[in-house]
């Protein structure tokens, strides 16, 4: 069972990994090409300085899911912990950015 679980949250994570490069890719070109509206409320130095600190965090998030792969058996829990605590602080910093934008772009 807890090869299962193991195998599952691999899957579950490799398609977060791949949904949240998305995710940044789309803000970075949104980012290049937003108008003088956009830049009036958040400078684009800002948001490239949000953008690579999002990146360090998809950064973080790959090196805790890898941690958490590797894990024993007796680890895997508090590895599995982390790795969720990373993927939630990066998904809200994403949520963030983007909402930010769209009101930018309203």
């Amino acid at each position: 069972m807890s090869c299962r679980n193991r195998h599952a949250y691999d899957i579950e994570c490799r398609d977060l990994l791949q949904t949240t490069a998305d995710r940044l890719d789309r803000l970075r070109s949104l980012v290049e090409r937003s108008g003088p509206e956009a830049r009036e409320a958040m400078s684009r130095e800002n948001m490239e300085r949000t953008l690579d600190a999002l990146r360090g965090q998809h950064n973080r998030l790959c090196a805790r899911v890898e941690a958490a792969r590797i894990a024993t058996d007796d680890a895997w829990a508090f590895a599995h912990a982390i790795a969720d605590q990373a993927a939630e602080e990066l998904v809200s910093g994403l949520d963030h950015m983007e909402a930010c934008l769209r009101r930018k772009a309203a």
